[in-house]
């Protein structure tokens, strides 16, 4: 793709209007905005801000935008904006394109934002109660009457009905999630249809990241994700939601699982002392 006027990349947008364009990134803030730091936010704000001529397209080079984020603010560094902008492309926010000079070598990068729908991304799954078979006793030698098996089948179905999914403790939780987990989650949610909701909202954002590794490997770096959103929820310091902090957090935390071996994972313990942005600025993004 050429480098050119921004008018050149109108075809590229995926909005009717500024409103569209605006209303999709509130749904998308709302769900993910504590996957970014406080600098990265404001470089995030200014890339949309920049994104309305045309909406969801933005071909204003990269130290324009971080120019641009000191007006107002006490500004962030080129550093901060880059990782935001990776951060953006793997949550699917928007989409980088490359462009080049007419004459060769390269040039300013166009975004182009996606339409992000809540529905799609984050739709958590309900586990389906199975019903238990009836089974014969081994002592009996006659075949039991239909009218009886059937008037059986509906008794055990009406017991079965008494039992709401909210009423399903813990050890009712599915087989593949990681015992570890439970563990660490059934002291503050017992029921097992909330911890299914919080092992879904984690392989959310472990498929965000396409990475190789079976979701397994990444128990430990979960379970420290849970216990920092646990610690600042008892702190009063979430201002959304306990799933959407947690969401946050892991999106943050998960890039140490590849960087770490499994025998150096087991010394992360002292990270439940930090907060996400030291985590970020140590780590990286």
């Amino acid at each position: 793709m050429q480098s050119g006027h921004i008018n050149q990349y109108a075809h590229l947008s995926k909005f009717k209007s500024a409103k569209e364009f605006n209303d999709s990134n509130k749904i998308f803030l709302n769900t993910h905005r504590q996957a970014f730091t406080k600098g990265e936010h404001i470089g995030l704000l200014t890339l949309i801000q920049y994104s309305v001529k045309i909406p969801g397209v933005c071909n204003a080079k990269i130290c324009k935008l971080v120019q641009a984020t000191h007006a107002k603010n006490k500004g962030i560094s080129r550093t901060t904006f880059e990782r935001m902008l990776k951060k953006g492309m793997i949550l699917g926010l928007f989409t980088t394109y490359k462009t080049i000079r007419k004459k060769g070598g390269k040039s300013h990068n166009v975004y182009v934002f996606n339409h992000f729908d809540v529905s799609k991304s984050e739709k958590l799954t309900q586990r389906v109660i199975p019903q238990t078979p009836v089974t014969s006793s081994p002592l009996a030698t006659k075949t039991v009457p239909e009218s009886i098996s059937l008037k059986s089948k509906k008794i055990k179905e009406k017991d079965l009905r008494k039992e709401t999914l909210d009423s399903l403790d813990y050890t009712y939780a599915p087989s593949n999630i990681p015992t570890q987990f439970v563990k660490a989650v059934k002291p503050f949610f017992p029921s097992a249809r909330d911890i299914c909701a919080l092992w879904d909202r984690a392989k959310i954002a472990y498929n965000a990241r396409n990475y190789d590794q079976p979701i397994d490997e990444f128990s430990d770096i979960i379970i420290q994700a849970f216990k920092q959103t646990v610690y600042r929820h008892k702190r009063k310091q979430i201002k959304t939601g306990f799933m959407q902090y947690f969401y946050g957090v892991l999106v943050a935390m998960l890039p140490m699982g590849v960087r770490l071996s499994s025998e150096q994972r087991g010394f992360v313990s002292w990270l439940d002392r930090f907060d996400v942005e030291t985590v970020i600025a140590i780590q990286g993004p």
